[in-house]
């Protein structure tokens, strides 16, 4: 329990979840929660990435959790599938949908924690990796003990010590052939760059889990430092925005580290910043300019740097695959069907389009960098930027207004105020789909 207290990950009486894929880490631990007569329950992913082994795999840790007569919870995932799906490599996609699950599986059967079996050798091998990929200070730290609801409690282990202790106790675990494969980044350092570091420094593990500790010493100082200029500099206008005159910040600019960690809450790139600064460099009146991270909006206006909070909604993408169908997106609730009236529509909170000329499904999100339509009564093209900005909306909304998307990218309407010209209904429409605003 020393690494545990030490580290206050759980505690005797609080419940367990134990991520195990079969291995001999999260065997190990297994068995180490078992010995210690912990509270705990399995759960296993099946990515089907090892054809039959992959099966095999999962009834090896079903029979593990039968063995210790603890709950066993299983899923399986077309991992490949999704990660095409999403853009994402194959080892990104494993880890998003696990977590997700095992998230899923703690609230579910209330669980305090979920344990993963990553060791000190794991850590050492992420902080080289990251250090390798230039991930900055944060990457130095190596892995945590805990991290929101996730524990690691084998971070006190080497993974020499956990091999040692499995051979003698004859542990039975799954053997994963990829693991020997140099093709993986990871691999890579494990198979190629440690046994030559262990020539140098045969005490490497304690010699790297000292130097983590330092680092993230040096990380909690140096937010604590950042945290003290963004509080002072950094003005509340409301709950959901903020203010800074670019004149206040300027002894920070040309500082990219300072500058990425004074915007990290706000979900700011570096490209991001780089991009600001150029702006601010370029014309330092400069007004209008608007940048955008995943939560949030940053408006260059006059003098004044606006940090805005984007409502969740704003973000995503709501897909109309079926009709009729009332949803609603951003605060706003609409009704979509089709119907056979094919007067000419008033523009407004109630529009037609011909529906020959629509495909499903539709979606309604935001406005995106580039977007332009054509504007019923327009004989050319607008981009929705400019159009937002006749009808007077301010820039740091225009993130807010609804735009109705076909199936082929065309923008369809601009709620509340224009539907594109392309979808106008003519004299031998003979169907129209309704968008009205409720």
């Amino acid at each position: 329990m020393g690494f545990i207290d030490e580290h206050g990950l759980f505690t005797p009486e609080e419940r367990i979840l134990l991520a195990v894929s079969g291995g001999k880490d999260s065997v190990f631990m297994t068995h180490l929660f078992a010995a210690a007569k912990f509270n705990f329950g399995i759960a296993h992913c099946n990515f089907h990435l090892r054809g039959g082994n992959s099966d095999r795999d999962e009834e090896f840790v079903r029979e593990l959790a039968t063995h210790f007569h603890v709950p066993f919870y299983r899923t399986d995932f077309d991992t490949k599938a999704i990660a095409e799906e999403r853009h994402l490599s194959i080892q990104m996609a494993a880890r998003d949908l696990r977590y997700a699950w095992f998230e899923d599986i703690r609230n579910k059967y209330q669980y305090e924690v979920i344990a993963l079996a990553q060791h000190q050798t794991d850590s050492m091998e992420t902080m080289l990796l990251n250090l390798v990929r230039g991930t900055g200070i944060r990457g130095l730290h190596g892995i945590l003990p805990k991290r929101g609801n996730l524990i690691r409690p084998l971070l006190g282990f080497t993974s020499e010590e956990i091999g040692t202790y499995v051979e003698k106790e004859k542990i039975n675990y799954r053997e994963d052939a990829s693991n020997n494969e140099t093709k993986y980044a990871r691999n890579k350092i494990r198979l190629d760059v440690l046994p030559a570091l262990r020539a140098i420094n045969p005490t490497l593990e304690s010699t790297f889990a000292v130097s983590a500790q330092r680092f993230r010493a040096l990380e909690t100082f140096l937010e604590t430092q950042v945290n003290v200029v963004r509080e002072a500099i950094f003005l509340k206008i409301n709950e959901h925005s903020l203010r800074v005159r670019v004149s206040v910040l300027q002894p920070y600019i040309d500082n990219d580290f300072v500058m990425y960690e004074l915007f990290r809450p706000f979900g700011f790139s570096m490209s991001v910043l780089t991009d600001l600064d150029r702006a601010l460099q370029q014309d330092k009146s400069t007004t209008g300019k608007v940048f955008y991270s995943q939560t949030h909006s940053l408006l260059i206006d006059r003098g004044e740097l606006l940090i805005k909070k984007l409502n969740p909604s704003i973000s995503s993408v709501l897909v109309i695959d079926e009709l009729p169908k009332q949803v609603e997106w951003n605060g706003k609730a609409f009704r979509v069907y089709i119907s056979s009236d094919t007067e000419l529509p008033d523009q407004g909170t109630n529009v037609k389009i011909d529906a020959d000329k629509v495909a499903l499904p539709i979606s309604i999100r935001s406005w995106r960098q580039g977007d332009s339509f054509k504007p019923l009564g327009f004989k050319g093209r607008k981009k929705i930027s400019d159009f937002l900005i006749n009808q007077k909306v301010p820039l740091d909304q225009k993130t807010e207004v609804p735009l109705f998307v076909n199936a082929n990218g065309d923008i369809l309407w601009v709620a509340p105020w224009r539907i594109d010209d392309r979808y106008k209904i003519t004299p031998k429409t003979q169907k129209v789909i309704i968008f009205e605003q409720l």
